[in-house]
């Protein structure tokens, strides 16, 4: 007797695009993001994205080379197990850069947890990301005021690069450029 072969029953990319609202699709599931995130969230979301534009302009500014670009959500993320919409993006390579978003894996991700989304955020959101080679996941913990950088090795596995309290400088990109943590 031979078993059945398995098939996905899950949603296509065709299937998330005819959705209203904001989704995520990951290995054929779909994960609402509503409810809005809230004010904290966003007052933490805008700091770190001005902090991160900031840092990068100042390595252009030096002669640094590179096209680095800081975007916020909402923007789709186009990975191989489908769309994400991280809370913060950095890309340097202008050739993932779309008229529909990022088109693969950016060179850093942000997420700042909220109790609806941490879970996914720490599990499924993280082998997501680091499946697809995003070389840093920055994770933000605002309920317990630290974060948490996780980086690929060489076996491109995440491994806890650095960890920083609240206003504690965290290096990105490799280091490249610093900034502090949260508001």
């Amino acid at each position: 007797m031979s078993l059945p072969e398995f098939r996905h029953p899950g949603y296509t990319l065709e299937d998330w695009a005819a959705w209203d609202g904001r989704w995520e699709l990951i290995d054929g599931i779909a994960y609402d993001m509503t409810p809005a995130p809230n004010f904290e969230h966003q007052d933490i979301s805008m700091a770190m994205s001005v902090a991160i534009h900031i840092a990068l302009s100042e390595i252009m500014q030096k002669g640094g080379s590179g096209h680095c670009q800081v975007l916020a959500a909402p923007l789709d993320v186009y990975l191989p197990s489908g769309v994400v919409q991280p809370d913060l993006v950095v890309v340097c390579d202008p050739a993932k850069k779309s008229s529909r978003g990022v088109e693969g894996a950016p060179d850093l991700v942000v997420e700042i947890l909220s109790p609806s989304t941490a879970s996914k955020d720490l599990t499924i959101k993280r082998w997501t990301y680091e499946t697809a080679g995003i070389p840093e996941y920055l994770i933000v913990l605002p309920s317990e005021r630290f974060g948490m950088l996780l980086r690929l090795d060489a076996t491109q596995q995440y491994q806890e690069a650095a960890r920083a309290d609240w206003g504690a400088m965290v290096g990105l990109l490799g280091g490249r450029i610093s900034i502090p943590l949260g508001s």
